[in-house]
């Protein structure tokens, strides 16, 4: 493994983690330790989700070399003798692979449930989005249990994903599986448009002003960039594995001279850098409103006293700020010093007849 991909997955996860910790920080400070939600103890299993992956990646380049049940020829797995180091670091690393995709897959379903839950508050009480919520919920969930399966079932029994010979086929090839890298990347695209498609619409309707609406967008917008990096990380996966097959390389071959920018590690280094994008745009909308307060004290100007228009519950009516469930109801994150949406950290949306 390249020293320099090392460096980047040590440092990103590092980046994450003290994300995490502002996150935490953030909502202890306004609310209270007894006020930390769902969402928060899911987000801090997300670290170690992602610790475990990013060790995970590391073993695969520093202590496999990269190597695993793939990129063989039928001859060389034949002659491949099961005493030899080379056959132990090829078993590890497709175990390692395997692991790797547990991590991986609950990580960014962990960040998936993290969102719905945040909706959830954000959108209570609004005039049907609970269905919306309530599909999510399932959404995810019943991905999340299906992408699980396929990492355990699309080569069966279990033990052939580390199987060298006789070659086990694509399929129980853990690190290059297409069947694998396909519908994880599927069904991580869908879920992540449909979690979009819940405050994206709402912010766009609502009567924010147009820069604070923007900020808000492009905030809840993140999903897309996520998107990217798994579709990066799909097309560099199955791209090596063709020409692995193709090639057939040897273990010890200059893998890089020959596959320039699309050797075995890039697989690992992708989804590094989709972990490290997706927890920090899951926890921005969080501690966006820290670093407002942070910026606002360095410039010496007040903190504790709100300059901008009062924030209403999602189903309010803009002109009287009074609820349909109570006319002292205050939205679940709508809290004092500027750090409600429509402020800083939740949504003020102001319907058409004062509901949605």
């Amino acid at each position: 493994m390249a020293e320099n991909f090392v460096a980047e997955a040590w440092s990103t996860l590092a980046i994450a983690l003290v994300f995490i910790f502002l996150r935490l920080y953030a909502r202890i400070s306004l609310f209270g330790f007894r006020k930390l939600a769902l969402d928060d103890a899911l987000m801090v299993l997300a670290g170690l989700s992602y610790t475990a992956e990013t060790t995970a990646a590391y073993f695969i380049g520093a202590y496999w070399f990269g190597l695993a049940n793939s990129g063989m020829t039928e001859a060389q797995r034949a002659t491949l003798d099961p005493s030899s180091g080379e056959y132990r670091l090829r078993i590890n690393g497709s175990k390692t692979h395997v692991v790797g995709w547990f991590t991986y897959t609950t990580l960014m379903w962990l960040l998936k449930g993290c969102w719905v839950i945040y909706y959830s508050r954000l959108t209570d009480g609004v005039h049907k989005m609970h269905i919306r919520i309530r599909v999510g919920y399932v959404l995810v969930a019943a991905t999340y249990l299906s992408a699980i399966l396929v990492i355990i079932f699309k080569c069966y029994p279990f033990k052939k994903q580390w199987q060298i010979y006789p070659d086990p086929g694509n399929n129980c090839q853990p690190g290059f599986s297409k069947l694998q890298v396909s519908y994880i990347m599927a069904i991580n695209t869908a879920t992540d448009l449909y979690l979009m498609a819940i405050p994206l619409p709402m912010i766009y309707k609502s009567r924010l002003q147009t820069k604070k609406k923007i900020t808000l967008l492009v905030m809840f917008s993140g999903g897309f960039l996520v998107m990217i990096f798994g579709i990066l990380r799909c097309v560099t996966l199955l791209t090596v594995s063709t020409l692995l097959h193709k090639t057939a390389l040897s273990p010890y071959s200059p893998l890089l001279s020959i596959l320039g920018e699309t050797d075995p590690a890039q697989s690992g280094e992708w989804s590094v850098r989709e972990s490290f994008v997706a927890v920090v745009v899951s926890n921005f909308p969080m501690v966006y409103p820290l670093f407002q307060r942070w910026y606002r004290k360095i410039r010496g100007q007040d903190t504790k006293s709100s300059s901008v228009d009062p924030s209403y519950r999602l189903d309010s009516n803009p002109r009287t700020g009074r609820s349909k469930k109570s006319k002292n109801f205050q939205h679940p994150l709508s809290i004092p010093n500027d750090t409600a949406w429509g402020s800083d950290e939740a949504i003020v949306l102001a319907e058409n007849g004062g509901t949605v």
